[in-house]
């Protein structure tokens, strides 16, 4: 295996409740960064499908719909790990789901857990949290508003995830978005956020993986602000916002296969127990 792990992240527009052309664009990036030696690609979130209430009813599919299956055998063709967003019908559920696609083969796949208010119009989550393993990485996944809480990421640093990638579909009316704090504005929501990934990153000691869509319209905005934080915190890699592009960063593999400057082993479980006990008592 190599010793260095080159990881991508794309940020981009999307067409809503156009399956068929955002999953081509997905085809396009693939070839465009064929040369590059990507091991790892990550996708925004519900990429495939849109995020309108509109595009998720009509734009979701089952697991088993022949254009994703296509899709999957069409990876053959790549060495490098996928991750894409789409919306997952199952039964009468629809999910907010993040595929894992390596050679050919679904890995497996992520739901969306902390959903919005605006998610839980349309979406259904579960407590799934898998740990994934490619090209001897251990790694996960949480999606857009999941990287709000500390709790889902560091589960799957529990669980022995390294790599942390966390899709977006960051659309915000330029004035801001409504909270029982008051407004927050765009540029308000855009720092808090990208504060997130790097507490995330330097709490956690976990490489962190950033994608997003671009949207410029009437009413809305989306930065892209695609970015890879490294376990200290620090931005080595970004998009420009507004801008169409794809940001790669390198790193050593050994810093996936070790404790970095903080030994999690050396937290007390019964630390633990209190605060399992603190939030069963939180009001």
């Amino acid at each position: 295996m190599n010793e260095k792990i080159r990881i991508g992240s794309f940020q981009g527009p999307i067409v809503d409740n156009d399956f068929e052309c955002n999953l081509n664009k997905v085809k396009e990036v693939l070839n465009q960064t064929r040369d590059n030696g990507l091991d790892f690609l990550c996708f925004p979130e519900t990429y495939l499908s849109g995020y309108s209430e509109q595009a998720v009813r009509e734009s979701s599919i089952l697991m088993d719909d022949p254009r994703l299956l296509e899709f999957i055998r069409y990876s053959a063709a790549f060495d490098t790990v996928i991750l894409v967003g789409m919306s997952e019908r199952k039964g009468d559920k629809i999910f907010n789901t993040q595929i894992v696609v390596y050679r050919g083969k679904l890995l497996g796949k992520y739901h969306k857990t902390m959903l919005t208010a605006e998610d839980k119009l349309v979406f259904a989550s579960n407590l799934e949290f898998p740990v994934f393993e490619a090209k001897g990485i251990k790694f996960g996944v949480v999606i857009c508003a999941d990287t709000s809480y500390v709790e889902p990421a560091l589960l799957l640093r529990w669980k022995g995830a390294r790599l942390l990638f966390t899709p977006h579909y960051n659309d915000i009316p330029p004035e801001g978005i409504d909270t029982s704090d008051g407004k927050v504005t765009f540029w308000e929501h855009r720092t808090m956020v990208l504060n997130n990934q790097a507490a995330l990153a330097t709490l956690l000691k976990m490489v962190v993986v950033r994608s997003n869509v671009v949207i410029v319209r009437e009413g809305h905005l989306g930065a892209g602000d695609a970015a890879i934080w490294d376990m200290n915190g620090g931005v080595v890699a970004r998009g420009t916002p507004f801008t169409e592009c794809i940001v790669t960063a390198e790193f050593d593999r050994d810093i996936f296969e070790k404790e970095n400057w903080i030994n999690r082993e050396e937290v007390p479980v019964e630390l633990l127990d209190q605060i399992a006990r603190a939030a069963r008592d939180y009001k």
